[in-house]
């Protein structure tokens, strides 16, 4: 502001107890930390909030001169307001705006190349805290505006440009509206014959997000006994994070799994993209084991497929492509990245650890709904339970992705390769160092102030070995998650 005076705007109305403090802004105090490598994510309202969102959603528009868009959002307590915001900024850029109400991010990706909008977006913070919100951005035809430099270049525009944010309520005149969800569902069973589909009991813990009412609505199309857990939306997740890459977020349904005697559980994070698989035992699945069972399967179909697996996925996924002589490569840790690499190399699928598994039929975007069919074709098809066909790809010991926070991780990768001089080191993504006997990748989050560990041995004593020693390189922060 000229005179230097704060300018207040109306905030979310949000209960008490969700523990989100109210702030006054200033035009202009945007956090730049909140432009991330392939997305924009930042704590409500202290970090983003309507203006910052309003303001982005111009920004947006004056990136990509987009005429029709497409804004959906998940179910926390902050995205009502947050996707009003967005869909104002759009229209008073000019744009047909469509409202497509509460969806998952991989909905919104499939919208972008399956129906007629320029940009995609959906407000969500995927699996953080209730704390977070943010938007992933989608561009006509399903490639991601993002992991090439586009996300600065949107927070240069905001920062250069004096967008007026209106201080009146949200009027959003001449917004469309548009249920995505039939036309996905029929996607989404197009990539199995639902016919071969054989009667099982699965039980799907849905974090509260917005995974229940989707996977409810696919599941009548299927011959499923569905046991449902945590499927009412609710932005204070009650339950736990929607975070299934964490294993405490899912010992709810791997208890139940057991209990009820099931085929398999489901566990998707808040937004919906990603799943993790619980087995018939209750052992938890990691994302290299069941990009291992897919390569598997769409290689046993067609070997010349090209498949491509991000840096830290474990030896399982090497043996099965090393099995089928097949093309693949590596890539970088993130949707973003990954996006282009499939189109780049022309690739059929793409998998990552973290639960996100990408399919050339989806306009090379992921999704953990696709995935989750083609295991219960795989299923059906092998007449197999799902510990057994996980066997073959069990064979190595990994631990849990650790997360720590740290101070100069410039200091710590310093440490680490004058520790392992004489191994194998590449920095594709972070910094990995392997061996004939164990490999480890440390590599800073793209979306949380985090160091990550991901550690694969060959057994599990070299793995116990090398975690306390890696532990202890990374010196001693606060250790976030194990």
């Amino acid at each position: 502001m000229p005179d230097g005076k704060r300018k207040e705007f109306p905030l979310a109305v949000i209960p008490a107890e969700a523990g989100i403090q109210k702030r006054k802004c200033y035009y202009g105090c945007m956090d730049k930390s909140i432009f991330r490598a392939y997305d924009i994510r930042g704590i409500y309202p202290t970090e983003l909030d309507e203006q910052d969102a309003y303001k982005i959603a111009r920004a947006i528009f004056e990136y990509s001169k987009c005429q029709k868009v497409a804004v959906g959002r998940d179910a926390r307590l902050s995205a009502p307001q947050i996707h009003k915001a967005v869909c104002q900024g759009f229209l008073d850029a000019g744009c047909e705006v469509t409202d497509c109400g509460m969806a998952s991010s991989d909905m919104m990706a499939w919208a972008a190349g399956a129906k007629d909008f320029d940009i995609t977006i959906n407000v969500t913070a995927s699996h953080n805290p209730k704390e977070w919100i943010g938007l992933k951005i989608n561009q006509r035809g399903g490639g991601t505006v993002g992991g090439a430099g586009e996300i600065e270049t949107i927070f240069d525009i905001v920062k250069n440009r004096n967008f007026q944010f209106p201080i009146s309520n949200f009027q959003l005149a001449g917004v469309k509206k548009l249920d995505l969800l039939p036309d996905w569902i029929k996607h989404v069973l197009s990539f199995v014959d639902v016919a071969k589909i054989k009667p099982m009991k699965i039980i799907v813990d849905a974090g509260n997000g917005v995974a229940g009412p989707i996977v409810r609505e696919l599941f009548k199309h299927l011959p499923v006994e569905l046991v449902e857990m945590y499927f009412k939306p609710d932005g204070n997740f009650p339950n736990h994070l929607p975070s299934p890459i964490e294993p405490q977020n899912t010992a709810d349904l791997q208890r139940k799994v057991v209990e009820v005697n099931a085929d398999l559980g489901m566990a998707f994070d808040g937004d919906a993209d990603r799943v993790f698989l619980i087995d018939d035992n209750g052992r938890w699945v990691n994302g290299s084991e069941m990009t291992a069972l897919i390569i598997d399967k769409v290689l046993s179909e067609n070997s010349k497929r090209v498949v491509l697996y991000n840096a830290i996925c474990g030896w399982n996924v090497y043996d099965v492509i090393k099995k089928y002589n097949a093309k693949s490569y590596r890539t970088k840790v993130g949707h973003g990245y990954i996006k282009k690499d499939m189109r780049r190399h022309k690739a059929y699928f793409a998998g990552e650890h973290s639960g996100h598994y990408f399919f050339k039929d989806n306009f090379c975007a992921d999704s953990g709904l696709i995935a989750a069919v083609l295991v219960l074709a795989l299923l059906s098809e092998k007449k197999k339970t799902l510990s057994e066909l996980l066997a073959p790809h069990r064979r190595y010991a990994s631990i849990a992705e650790m997360n720590f926070r740290v101070g100069d991780i410039e200091k710590i990768f310093g440490a680490l390769e004058k520790k392992y001089a004489g191994l194998d080191i590449d920095k594709l993504d972070g910094l990995t160092v392997s061996s004939k006997d164990w490999w480890c990748n440390v590599r800073p989050s793209s979306n949380e102030p985090l160091l990550r560990l991901n550690l694969e041995a060959k057994d599990k004593t070299i793995l116990d070995k090398m975690k306390q020693e890696l532990t202890n390189l990374i010196t001693k922060p606060t250790q976030i998650s194990a």
